[in-house]
Protein backbone atom coordinates (compact mmCIF):
# COMPACT_ATOMS: atom_id res chain seq x y z
CA UNK A 1 0.00 0.00 0.00
CA UNK A 2 2.96 2.30 0.64
CA UNK A 3 3.88 2.33 -3.06
CA UNK A 4 0.36 3.59 -3.88
CA UNK A 5 0.40 6.35 -1.26
CA UNK A 6 0.56 10.09 -2.03
CA UNK A 7 3.95 10.19 -0.31
CA UNK A 8 5.36 7.67 -2.79
CA UNK A 9 4.53 10.02 -5.68
CA UNK A 10 7.63 12.03 -4.75
CA UNK A 11 9.72 8.98 -5.70
CA UNK A 12 8.06 8.29 -9.04
CA UNK A 13 11.27 8.61 -11.06
CA UNK A 14 13.26 5.92 -9.18
CA UNK A 15 10.08 3.83 -8.98
CA UNK A 16 9.72 3.98 -12.77
CA UNK A 17 13.40 3.16 -13.31
CA UNK A 18 13.14 0.09 -11.10
CA UNK A 19 9.92 -1.02 -12.79
CA UNK A 20 11.49 -0.71 -16.23
CA UNK A 21 14.55 -2.69 -15.16
CA UNK A 22 12.41 -5.51 -13.75
CA UNK A 23 10.28 -5.57 -16.90
CA UNK A 24 13.34 -5.88 -19.14
CA UNK A 25 14.82 -8.63 -16.98
CA UNK A 26 11.63 -10.69 -17.10
CA UNK A 27 10.13 -9.91 -20.52
CA UNK A 28 12.84 -8.23 -22.58
CA UNK A 29 11.45 -5.65 -25.01
CA UNK A 30 8.43 -7.72 -26.02
CA UNK A 31 5.02 -6.03 -26.13
CA UNK A 32 2.00 -7.99 -27.32
CA UNK A 33 -0.88 -6.34 -29.18
CA UNK A 34 -4.35 -7.87 -29.17
CA UNK A 35 -7.63 -6.90 -30.81
CA UNK A 36 -10.95 -7.02 -28.91
CA UNK A 37 -13.67 -8.64 -31.02
CA UNK A 38 -17.12 -7.76 -29.70
CA UNK A 39 -19.45 -10.68 -30.43
CA UNK A 40 -22.59 -9.30 -28.77
CA UNK A 41 -23.89 -6.33 -26.79
CA UNK A 42 -26.83 -8.26 -25.33
CA UNK A 43 -26.84 -8.06 -21.53
CA UNK A 44 -29.12 -9.33 -18.76
CA UNK A 45 -27.62 -7.03 -16.12
CA UNK A 46 -28.46 -3.47 -15.16
CA UNK A 47 -25.27 -1.64 -14.15
CA UNK A 48 -25.01 2.10 -13.64
CA UNK A 49 -21.71 2.58 -15.49
CA UNK A 50 -21.99 0.32 -18.55
CA UNK A 51 -23.19 1.21 -22.02
CA UNK A 52 -24.41 -2.38 -22.56
CA UNK A 53 -26.70 -2.23 -19.50
CA UNK A 54 -30.12 -3.78 -20.18
CA UNK A 55 -31.90 -0.54 -19.28
CA UNK A 56 -30.11 1.42 -22.01
CA UNK A 57 -32.14 1.81 -25.18
CA UNK A 58 -29.49 0.90 -27.71
CA UNK A 59 -29.58 -1.30 -30.79
CA UNK A 60 -28.71 -4.87 -29.79
CA UNK A 61 -26.76 -7.24 -31.99
CA UNK A 62 -25.20 -10.69 -31.74
CA UNK A 63 -22.83 -11.80 -34.49
CA UNK A 64 -23.66 -14.93 -36.45
CA UNK A 65 -21.14 -17.12 -38.28
CA UNK A 66 -20.80 -14.93 -41.42
CA UNK A 67 -20.49 -11.79 -39.27
CA UNK A 68 -17.77 -13.38 -37.15
CA UNK A 69 -15.83 -14.53 -40.20
CA UNK A 70 -15.89 -11.04 -41.71
CA UNK A 71 -14.53 -9.61 -38.46
CA UNK A 72 -11.82 -12.29 -38.26
CA UNK A 73 -10.79 -11.70 -41.88
CA UNK A 74 -10.50 -7.96 -41.26
CA UNK A 75 -8.41 -8.47 -38.11
CA UNK A 76 -6.07 -10.91 -39.83
CA UNK A 77 -5.57 -8.49 -42.73
CA UNK A 78 -4.41 -5.94 -40.16
CA UNK A 79 -1.72 -8.43 -39.12
CA UNK A 80 -2.89 -9.30 -35.60
CA UNK A 81 -2.61 -12.81 -34.16
CA UNK A 82 -3.99 -12.34 -30.64
CA UNK A 83 -7.73 -11.98 -30.08
CA UNK A 84 -9.89 -11.05 -27.09
CA UNK A 85 -13.54 -12.10 -27.47
CA UNK A 86 -15.95 -9.79 -25.64
CA UNK A 87 -19.69 -10.06 -25.01
CA UNK A 88 -22.29 -8.57 -22.76
CA UNK A 89 -23.43 -10.89 -19.98
CA UNK A 90 -26.41 -12.81 -21.39
CA UNK A 91 -26.22 -16.48 -20.46
CA UNK A 92 -29.32 -17.54 -22.41
CA UNK A 93 -28.38 -16.11 -25.81
CA UNK A 94 -24.61 -15.67 -25.55
CA UNK A 95 -23.63 -18.56 -23.33
CA UNK A 96 -21.96 -21.94 -23.70
CA UNK A 97 -24.10 -23.07 -26.64
CA UNK A 98 -23.03 -19.98 -28.57
CA UNK A 99 -19.37 -20.50 -27.62
CA UNK A 100 -19.48 -24.17 -28.64
CA UNK A 101 -20.77 -23.20 -32.09
CA UNK A 102 -18.23 -20.51 -32.85
CA UNK A 103 -15.01 -20.89 -30.83
CA UNK A 104 -13.40 -23.77 -32.79
CA UNK A 105 -13.55 -21.87 -36.10
CA UNK A 106 -12.20 -18.68 -34.52
CA UNK A 107 -9.42 -20.55 -32.73
CA UNK A 108 -8.04 -22.01 -35.96
CA UNK A 109 -7.36 -18.52 -37.30
CA UNK A 110 -5.38 -16.98 -34.43
CA UNK A 111 -2.30 -17.75 -32.36
CA UNK A 112 -4.01 -17.04 -29.03
CA UNK A 113 -7.61 -16.62 -27.95
CA UNK A 114 -8.81 -14.97 -24.76
CA UNK A 115 -12.26 -13.93 -23.65
CA UNK A 116 -14.07 -11.44 -21.43
CA UNK A 117 -17.63 -12.66 -20.86
CA UNK A 118 -19.97 -13.41 -17.94
CA UNK A 119 -18.58 -15.45 -15.02
CA UNK A 120 -19.09 -19.17 -15.61
CA UNK A 121 -18.78 -22.41 -13.67
CA UNK A 122 -15.55 -24.37 -13.24
CA UNK A 123 -16.94 -27.05 -15.55
CA UNK A 124 -17.71 -24.47 -18.23
CA UNK A 125 -14.20 -23.06 -18.01
CA UNK A 126 -12.69 -26.53 -18.33
CA UNK A 127 -14.75 -27.02 -21.49
CA UNK A 128 -13.72 -23.63 -22.86
CA UNK A 129 -10.12 -24.72 -22.48
CA UNK A 130 -10.80 -27.71 -24.74
CA UNK A 131 -12.45 -25.35 -27.24
CA UNK A 132 -9.23 -23.36 -27.55
CA UNK A 133 -9.44 -20.60 -24.95
CA UNK A 134 -6.01 -19.63 -23.58
CA UNK A 135 -7.06 -16.93 -21.13
CA UNK A 136 -10.05 -15.37 -19.42
CA UNK A 137 -10.32 -11.78 -18.18
CA UNK A 138 -12.73 -11.04 -15.31
CA UNK A 139 -12.78 -7.72 -13.50
CA UNK A 140 -14.26 -7.34 -10.03
CA UNK A 141 -15.13 -3.69 -10.81
CA UNK A 142 -14.81 -2.78 -7.09
CA UNK A 143 -13.85 -4.79 -4.02
CA UNK A 144 -16.10 -2.66 -1.80
CA UNK A 145 -19.20 -4.84 -1.35
CA UNK A 146 -21.62 -2.03 -0.43
CA UNK A 147 -20.49 0.19 -3.31
CA UNK A 148 -20.67 -2.80 -5.64
CA UNK A 149 -24.33 -3.24 -4.68
CA UNK A 150 -25.07 0.41 -5.47
CA UNK A 151 -23.92 -0.02 -9.07
CA UNK A 152 -25.26 -3.48 -9.94
CA UNK A 153 -29.02 -3.19 -9.82
CA UNK A 154 -30.38 -6.25 -11.65
CA UNK A 155 -29.16 -9.55 -13.01
CA UNK A 156 -26.61 -12.19 -12.08
CA UNK A 157 -23.90 -9.56 -11.74
CA UNK A 158 -25.57 -8.45 -8.50
CA UNK A 159 -23.93 -11.48 -6.87
CA UNK A 160 -20.72 -9.96 -5.49
CA UNK A 161 -19.20 -13.23 -4.30
CA UNK A 162 -20.00 -15.23 -7.45
CA UNK A 163 -17.91 -12.71 -9.35
CA UNK A 164 -15.21 -12.48 -6.68
CA UNK A 165 -14.72 -16.26 -6.73
CA UNK A 166 -14.52 -16.47 -10.53
CA UNK A 167 -10.69 -16.41 -10.66
CA UNK A 168 -10.66 -19.37 -8.26
CA UNK A 169 -12.88 -21.34 -10.64
CA UNK A 170 -10.57 -20.39 -13.48
CA UNK A 171 -7.57 -21.60 -11.51
CA UNK A 172 -9.22 -24.90 -10.63
CA UNK A 173 -10.18 -25.38 -14.29
CA UNK A 174 -6.55 -24.99 -15.32
CA UNK A 175 -6.98 -21.91 -17.52
CA UNK A 176 -3.50 -20.86 -18.63
CA UNK A 177 -3.88 -17.10 -18.22
CA UNK A 178 -6.16 -15.29 -15.77
CA UNK A 179 -6.73 -11.56 -16.07
CA UNK A 180 -7.84 -9.46 -13.10
CA UNK A 181 -8.64 -5.80 -12.65
CA UNK A 182 -10.81 -3.16 -11.02
CA UNK A 183 -12.75 -0.33 -12.62
CA UNK A 184 -10.80 2.63 -11.30
CA UNK A 185 -13.12 5.36 -10.05
CA UNK A 186 -16.19 3.24 -9.36
CA UNK A 187 -15.52 3.41 -5.62
CA UNK A 188 -14.70 6.57 -3.69
CA UNK A 189 -11.14 5.40 -2.99
CA UNK A 190 -9.26 3.96 -5.94
CA UNK A 191 -6.19 3.23 -3.79
CA UNK A 192 -8.15 0.76 -1.65
CA UNK A 193 -9.43 -1.03 -4.75
CA UNK A 194 -5.90 -1.24 -6.16
CA UNK A 195 -4.60 -2.58 -2.84
CA UNK A 196 -7.32 -5.24 -2.77
CA UNK A 197 -6.56 -6.09 -6.39
CA UNK A 198 -2.91 -6.58 -5.50
CA UNK A 199 -3.84 -8.86 -2.59
CA UNK A 200 -6.13 -10.83 -4.91
CA UNK A 201 -3.37 -11.35 -7.47
CA UNK A 202 -0.87 -12.47 -4.83
CA UNK A 203 -3.40 -14.89 -3.35
CA UNK A 204 -4.12 -16.36 -6.78
CA UNK A 205 -0.42 -16.77 -7.53
CA UNK A 206 0.09 -18.62 -4.26
CA UNK A 207 -2.87 -20.97 -4.69
CA UNK A 208 -2.94 -21.47 -8.47
CA UNK A 209 0.70 -21.14 -9.36
CA UNK A 210 0.34 -23.11 -12.60
CA UNK A 211 -1.53 -20.22 -14.24
CA UNK A 212 -0.13 -16.96 -15.57
CA UNK A 213 -1.66 -13.64 -14.54
CA UNK A 214 -2.33 -10.26 -16.05
CA UNK A 215 -3.65 -7.07 -14.49
CA UNK A 216 -5.45 -4.18 -16.16
CA UNK A 217 -6.25 -0.70 -14.86
CA UNK A 218 -9.29 0.62 -16.79
CA UNK A 219 -10.33 4.08 -15.65
CA UNK A 220 -14.05 4.83 -15.48
CA UNK A 221 -15.26 6.94 -18.38
CA UNK A 222 -18.75 8.44 -18.82
CA UNK A 223 -21.00 6.35 -21.11
CA UNK A 224 -24.59 6.13 -22.27
CA UNK A 225 -26.70 6.23 -19.10
CA UNK A 226 -23.54 6.06 -17.00
CA UNK A 227 -22.17 7.69 -13.87
CA UNK A 228 -19.29 10.04 -13.17
CA UNK A 229 -16.18 8.67 -11.39
CA UNK A 230 -16.45 8.73 -7.59
CA UNK A 231 -12.67 9.12 -7.35
CA UNK A 232 -10.26 10.25 -10.04
CA UNK A 233 -6.90 8.65 -10.80
CA UNK A 234 -4.88 11.05 -12.92
CA UNK A 235 -2.22 9.97 -15.42
CA UNK A 236 0.66 10.41 -12.98
CA UNK A 237 -1.14 8.26 -10.42
CA UNK A 238 -1.81 5.61 -13.07
CA UNK A 239 1.90 5.48 -13.86
CA UNK A 240 2.64 5.17 -10.14
CA UNK A 241 0.14 2.30 -9.84
CA UNK A 242 1.53 0.45 -12.85
CA UNK A 243 5.07 0.73 -11.49
CA UNK A 244 3.95 -0.35 -8.01
CA UNK A 245 2.39 -3.53 -9.41
CA UNK A 246 5.57 -4.31 -11.35
CA UNK A 247 7.65 -4.04 -8.17
CA UNK A 248 5.11 -6.11 -6.24
CA UNK A 249 4.94 -8.97 -8.75
CA UNK A 250 7.64 -8.78 -11.45
CA UNK A 251 6.34 -11.87 -13.26
CA UNK A 252 2.75 -10.77 -13.95
CA UNK A 253 1.72 -9.17 -17.22
CA UNK A 254 0.42 -5.60 -17.14
CA UNK A 255 -2.11 -4.43 -19.72
CA UNK A 256 -3.02 -1.00 -21.05
CA UNK A 257 -6.21 -0.09 -22.86
CA UNK A 258 -6.65 2.03 -25.97
CA UNK A 259 -9.01 4.13 -23.85
CA UNK A 260 -5.80 5.90 -22.76
CA UNK A 261 -4.48 8.60 -25.08
CA UNK A 262 -1.79 7.74 -27.68
CA UNK A 263 0.58 10.24 -26.05
CA UNK A 264 0.18 8.56 -22.66
CA UNK A 265 0.56 5.05 -24.09
CA UNK A 266 3.74 6.00 -25.93
CA UNK A 267 5.32 7.17 -22.67
CA UNK A 268 4.11 4.35 -20.42
CA UNK A 269 4.47 1.24 -22.58
CA UNK A 270 8.31 1.24 -22.39
CA UNK A 271 8.18 1.36 -18.58
CA UNK A 272 6.30 -1.79 -17.62
CA UNK A 273 3.51 -2.70 -20.06
CA UNK A 274 3.25 -6.16 -21.67
CA UNK A 275 -0.11 -6.11 -23.45
CA UNK A 276 -1.87 -3.35 -25.38
CA UNK A 277 -5.26 -3.44 -27.07
CA UNK A 278 -5.52 -2.18 -30.63
CA UNK A 279 -8.35 -1.23 -33.00
CA UNK A 280 -10.85 -1.43 -30.15
CA UNK A 281 -14.40 -0.87 -31.43
CA UNK A 282 -16.91 -0.98 -28.59
CA UNK A 283 -19.70 -2.52 -30.68
CA UNK A 284 -20.66 -5.92 -32.05
CA UNK A 285 -19.28 -6.05 -35.59
CA UNK A 286 -17.40 -2.79 -35.05
CA UNK A 287 -14.23 -3.78 -36.91
CA UNK A 288 -16.05 -3.97 -40.24
CA UNK A 289 -18.42 -1.16 -39.31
Amino acid sequence: MALLSPAAADYLEPLAQRAQKLTRQRFGNTVSFYVPLYLSNLCANDCTYCGFSMSNRIKRKTLDEPDIQRECDAIRKLGFEHLLLVTGEHQAKVGMDYFRRHLPAIRRQFSSLQMEVQPLSQENYAELKTLGIDGVMVYQETYHEAIYAQHHLKGKKQDFFWRLETPDRLGRAGIDKIGLGALIGLSDNWRVDCYMLAEHVLWMQKNYWQSRYSVSFPRLRPCTGGVEPASVMDEKQLVQTICAFRLLAPEIELSLSTRESPRFRDHVIPLAINNVSAFSKNAAGGICG
